[in-house]
Formats: structure tokens, sequence, C-alpha cells
């Protein structure tokens, strides 16, 4: 009996120690279901967090959209009890990657935003090892204290004990990243907490992407806008300055031809000549522009003389100075070089435009001076800086910044005021930028404006000048015996060539057509001295009958001197002449002095 009474007691104690060991795994499971529970509810309450923030951002309007992005932040940081979120942007200066603090959100510590340490912060120097991490696709989830000293001197004066960095990736490329800082103990984020808010900041930078995408856009449609509507006034005011000239050519067309008194008829072809005039301007002006918009506007520089070039842009002026009984100045720095090399016809252009404005703005009998000043001379260079100064109505300072941009004048006033086409300073500020100089004004309103360029051109060498060939040159005004082949199919056009040719004791034969000129000089070769080629014509144009002459197994064919003589006018149309085998380029409408100092040079002096 004692044998079962022991065998009984040594089955209640395994019982006992069954039941005991099932306390404990029935305890051990209770705790693993509570801490999956917790797990989920933790991801859950995450998600809906990310969920909340990513609604809030899609629905906000482009002006709520900082603060949206903001509540998002704070969405995200209060679901993981962080202190700090903070948005970074990588850029790369001098070939090394930085990163940049772009947006900050913060509770219970002090931000960061706009002091020197989130601005452009080394990967190299400050934040050693992120890079290579990050650029891998990895977080880094970390103690503060377990970081390098590097990290540590800079982490802990921001008060931060732990941090999830989650780097952020567009189109493949590591575009910067997202931190998330505890700034109250130390801790490593949950597996959870990494893995959600990666996708929470992936959706977070993508909304700032297309935020900036809107902004962009909306910038750039008021641009567009703001341009429309200054090429819209342009237009309408190029318009009535096209208009105008026109109306006076027309009605003192009718005037003179109504007209027995030979006063009023010359007082009509003047008017019609000064209108004229004032249409090329126009005209150029906007080819000038256009040039300038096709970034194929150029310099052609030439040796000139200084004086004389000041001289050719006041006398340009001299009658509308006259006209409104101005009291005009000029004072000139003795040191400036009297031979330079440079554009002289456009530095002109930007000295008549300059004085023109000065002149139309300044009310009869006021005060105009020009000072020219030699700032600096230095290996063969010299910068020269201009300065016109008026007595007119001045110029506001909201006007100033709207000056010198193309298709915009001070006010829209102006141009029904005083006219003009709004592109004058536009052009002179592309000259002057191409002399690698600059141009600036100085206006009160009401009281007067002084504007003001420079300009760096080459000094020429000294050049010896033959007296007696400038004396000589000034004695010829013909060209007796001369015989000269036009080719022009405008008869208007040749008209107005044969009548500016005949003072001069010229032949003319004309041609209606490139083909016609290669037949009537291929007919008799040694008869013409030289042909005068237009470009555009039917059944063969210049550049092609200028080829076909070149080509012609006839003596003299490849030397004949041939000048376009054509309204097109770009660089590019003077080159395409080149290239056909011309020898120089004439632009219309015609200069009797650009004529006759074209002939000086390709048709031998004759006694």
């Amino acid at each position: 009996m004692s044998n079962y009474g022991s065998n009984e007691n040594t089955r209640d104690e395994n019982l006992g120690s069954i039941g005991l060991g099932t306390q404990v795994s029935i305890q051990n499971h209770k705790t693993e279901n509570e801490q999956l529970l917790k797990d989920i509810e933790q991801r859950d309450h995450l998600f809906r967090a990310i969920s909340e923030a990513t609604t809030l951002l899609l629905l906000a309007d482009v002006d709520e959209f900082e603060n949206a992005l903001f509540k998002s932040m704070g969405m995200m940081a209060q679901a993981v009890n962080a202190d700090r979120v903070r948005l970074w942007k990588n850029h790369t200066e001098k070939g090394e990657l930085y990163c940049t603090q772009l947006y900050e959100w913060s509770e219970n510590v002090t931000p960061t935003q706009g002091s020197s340490i989130t601005i452009a912060a080394s990967y190299t120097q400050d934040l050693p090892g992120w890079e290579e991490t990050l650029g891998k696709g990895q977080c880094i989830n970390s103690i503060v204290r377990d970081r390098s000293l590097k990290e540590q001197e800079r982490l802990v004066p921001q008060g931060i004990k732990s941090l999830l960095i989650v780097p952020v990736f567009l189109h493949d490329d590591f575009w910067g990243f997202v931190g998330f800082n505890d700034c109250h103990k130390e801790r490593l984020f949950t597996a959870n907490e990494e893995s959600i808010l990666w996708s929470g900041s992936f959706l977070i930078t993508n909304a700032l992407l297309r935020h900036e995408m809107t902004q962009n856009l909306a910038t750039a449609l008021e641009k567009a806008q703001a341009a429309n509507e200054a090429k819209t006034n342009f237009l309408s005011n190029m318009s009535h300055e096209i208009r105008t000239p026109i109306n006076a050519i027309v009605g003192m067309t009718a005037i003179g031809k109504a007209s027995i008194d030979i006063d009023r008829k010359d007082y009509a072809f003047g008017k019609i000549e000064d209108a004229s005039s004032h249409l090329l301007g126009v005209i150029n002006d906007i080819l000038d522009m256009s040039k300038i918009e096709a970034n194929k506007f150029e310099l052609s520089n030439t040796t000139f003389n200084f004086q004389k070039m000041l001289e050719t842009a006041i006398d340009i002026v001299g009658f509308r100075l006259h006209e409104k009984t101005h009291n005009f100045s000029m004072t000139c720095d003795p040191n400036i070089p009297d031979r330079l090399i440079g554009d002289d016809q456009r530095l002109t252009q930007v000295i008549t435009n300059i004085l023109s404005n000065a002149i139309k703005f300044t009310p009869d009998m006021g005060t105009i001076s020009m000072d020219l000043q030699l700032l600096k001379l230095d290996n063969d260079f010299c910068t020269i800086e201009t300065s016109i100064t008026d007595t007119g109505i001045g110029i506001s300072q909201e006007q100033q910044n709207r000056l010198f941009t193309p298709f915009e004048q001070a006010e829209s006033s102006t141009s029904r005021k005083y006219g003009g086409t709004g592109l004058g300073l536009a052009i002179s500020k592309r000259i002057v930028e191409l002399m690698e100089g600059d141009i600036w004004v100085n206006s009160t309103l009401g009281e007067g404006s002084t504007f003001s360029f420079t300009v760096r051109l080459e000094c020429a060498p000294d050049e010896i000048i033959d007296q007696s060939e400038i004396q000589h040159e000034d004695a010829i005004q013909s060209f007796p015996d001369c015989h000269i082949l036009l080719a022009e199919d405008v008869e208007i056009n040749r008209e107005i060539v044969q009548s500016l040719l005949e003072p001069m004791q010229i032949t003319l034969d004309c041609a209606v057509n490139g083909l016609e000129a290669v037949n009537m000089y291929s007919i008799a070769p040694h008869k013409y001295d030289l042909v005068l080629m237009d470009l555009q014509m039917p059944e063969m144009d210049g550049y092609e009958a200028t080829r076909t002459i070149r080509a012609l197994d006839i003596p003299g064919a490849k030397d004949i001197p041939i000048l376009a003589v054509t309204a097109n006018v770009f660089r590019e149309d003077v080159l395409k002449c080149f290239e056909a085998g011309m020898n120089d380029h004439i632009g219309k409408p015609i200069n009797i002095d650009e004529i006759v100092t074209k002939l000086r040079k390709y048709i031998p002096h004759r006694k």
C-alpha cells in the first residue's frame, strides 16, 4: 500500500507540474496576442494618419498647400510620437552632394528651419555615410549616441536623441529624405513605423513636387498672358506707327500731285521723305527685335573714327534738336582713342536712340547734354561710358523697371502721346551687352533722366593715310563709260536704281529675272563692269543666277563684281549671298551714299 501511495503522490506531482507549464504557455500566448493586437492597432493608427494626411494634401488648394503640408507632417509625427519632422532636398555644387531643409514640423522642441545648420549640409563633411546608405534605398534608424562622433556633433546640438531617416527617390534618383526626430527618449522605430513612414514620406514628397509643378505652370501661364498682352499692345502700337507715316506718304503724294506751286510740291516731297525715314526706322526696329528673339543678332566690327561716329549720331538728331530749340552740349574725354574697332553703326544706333528719346520727352527749349568718359584702358581695349542727361518728364521707379523689356514702354499712354515702338531701349540693351557693356537709367519723375551705358572696344593701330587718295576720292562724283547690268523684276525698283545712277554717267542695262540676266551676260560678258542682282525673282532667283554666271566658261565670269540688292538684310541672308558667289550686299531701300561707296570699291576709277 505504501508503494501505491507513493505512485499516486508521484502522479499528482507530475500533474501539478504539467498544469504549471500549461499556465506559463497560456500566459505567453496571451502576451504575444496582446503585443500582436497592439502592433495591429499601431499599424492601423499609422495607416489612418497617412491616409488622412494624403487626403488633406490632395484636396488642398494651391494657396492652402503649405498649411496642409504642415498638418500632414504633424499627423505623421504624432502617430509615431516624434517631436520633429523635416523634409530635405538634395542639390549638387561643384560635383559634391548637399542637402537643404525645405519644410519642418516640430512640437515642444526648438525649430531649426532657416538656421545655418539646415542650409547646404554636405553629405561628405557633415553627414558621413548618409549618402551611401540612403542612396542604396536604406533607412537610417538609430539612437544618436550610437552614431559616429562627426554625426553626433551635428545632431546633439539640435536636441535629437533618436532618429529615423527615410530616403526619397524620384525617377530612380536620390532626391532627398524625410527625417523623424525624437528629442525626449532613446529608441528605435519599429519595423511597421519604418515601412509605413517610408510610404508616407514618398506621398508627401510627390505632393510637394506636384504643387511646385502647379505653381510653375501658373507662373508660366501668368508670364505668357503678360507677354501676350504686351505683344498685343505692341501690335496695336505698330499698327499706329506704321499707318501714320504711310498715311503721310499717301496724303502728301496726293497733295504734291494736285499742286501747281513748286514750293508746295517740294514741301510735300520733304514730308514724304520724313515719313519714309520714320517708317524705315520702325521696320528696322522690328527686324532687329526679331533677330534678338531668334538669338541671331550679331555685330559687324570694323575700324572706325570715334569722333566721326559721334558727329554722325548728332547729325541724325540735329534737325529735331533745332526744331524743338533744345540747348544741347557735349563733352568728350580727349583720352578716348580716335580709331577703334567695333560696330560703329550699332553704336551710333544706341546713341541716337537715347538722344531721340531725350528730345522726344523734353519740352521745347529744354537742356540735353552728352558726356563721354574713358573709364579704363588695358591690353589695347578701352571701356567708354556715355551719359545722356535731359530735363524732360522723368520716369518713375516702377516705370524704370520696364524700360528695357521688349514690347513695353514706360506706360501705355506713352505711345499714344509721344509715339514710338517700345523696342529701341531693348535693342540698345542687347547691342551694349554684345559690346561687353551695361546700360542703366537714373531718373526722377518730373525732373529729367540720365541714361548711361558702357562699351568695351578694341583700339585700332595707327594708320598712315594717303592724303592724295582722299583728295582723289573726294573729286570722284561720276563713273563715265561704266556699264552695269541690273537684274530686278519690279519695275519701280528698276526705275529707282536707274534714276540714282543716271547722274553718275553710268550706263544701265536691265533684266527682269535671273535667267534673262544670265543670257544677257553670256552674250556680251566684256560689256559689263558690275552686276546688281536682286534675290527674289521669277524663273531664276539671284542666287542661282549668280552661281550660273560663276560657272560659265567665259573669261571674267568668275571675277566680275556681283552685288546683291535686296530687302533680305539678316546676317544669314548676307552669308548666303557670299556662298552663292556674290561679292557684296546692298540693302533696300537703297541709300545713294552706300551705292557710291560700293561703286568706288568695285569699279576702277575712270579718268
